[in-house]
């Protein structure tokens, strides 16, 4: 279980109290040949984009503990958006995830969980010996004995299909090169041009594209498209210097639209 703090991993032991709207988290799970990403409301956006970038990456060469390389090449990659929970499809994810934080797990090495039950199926049968050795003139008259076949290792279930997902309205965008989409150029364009480090996000609410843009320490905006306005909230941008330029920029280029 890996802790993420804005683009540093921290390894943790399994703690269902870990998994809350102020943290972002990445479980290696190989009983379900899945990588869980969970990432909580609160959570600011680089640290949400460090923690996807990050849970792809281990996804593909596993994580290094000791001698060990957990979660090689797992097949699944769940990411679990808190601030998405109200999707049926996210929920399920959420309740699957949770549920198996909980279960009664064991440790190794501080922070590798494993399933006590399930572990003791893979432990090797001991070797049987014989009472009295069997002397020259028996070995030639008797059959050699056929080898007990060993038993197989029982595998884990294989994690339950994931539900069906409905039919959404898909949001209605605006018009190729319309007045609102000149209008959300114009605001990205005067952020990049002020800010030196930003993040932008895409988003669906009320079947309407948004989007989130964040400079951090600068400003954090939500601009709807809607029809021939777009919508930012909040409208003053924010208080510090490089936001009120960004906003005497936007308006003046918009103001000639």
């Amino acid at each position: 279980m890996l802790q993420d703090d804005a683009g540093e991993l921290t390894e943790v032991r399994l703690d269902p109290s870990l998994v809350n709207s102020d943290t972002a988290v990445i479980l290696l799970d190989e009983y379900n040949d899945t990588c869980w990403v969970w990432v909580g409301k609160n959570v600011n956006m680089p640290t949400r984009m460090h923690t996807l970038r990050m849970a792809r990456a281990v996804q593909k060469s596993g994580h290094q503990v000791g001698v060990t390389t957990i979660g090689r090449s797992t097949t699944r990659l769940v990411e679990m958006m808190e601030k998405d929970a109200g999707d049926p499809d996210v929920a399920a994810n959420i309740e699957s995830f949770k549920q198996l934080l909980e279960k009664p797990w064991k440790f190794e090495d501080g922070i590798l969980a494993y399933d006590e039950a399930l572990a003791a199926q893979y432990e090797a049968a001991p070797v049987k010996i014989r009472d009295s050795a069997v002397g020259p003139s028996a070995a030639t008259t008797r059959p050699t004995p056929k080898p007990e076949p060993k038993p197989e290792p029982v595998k884990s279930a294989p994690p339950p299909a994931p539900p069906k997902k409905k039919p959404s309205k898909k949001p209605s965008a605006p018009a190729p090169g319309g007045l609102c989409e000149q209008k959300a150029a114009y605001l990205l364009y005067s952020t990049v041009k002020n800010a030196e480090l930003v993040y932008t996000e895409r988003f669906e609410r009320d079947g309407k594209v948004g989007l989130k843009i964040e400079a951090p320490g600068t400003m954090v905006i939500e601009a709807i498209l809607d029809g021939d306005a777009l919508h930012i909230n909040p409208p003053e941008f924010g208080t510090t210097e490089v936001a009120q330029k960004i906003k005497a920029e936007y308006d003046t280029w918009t103001s000639n639209i």
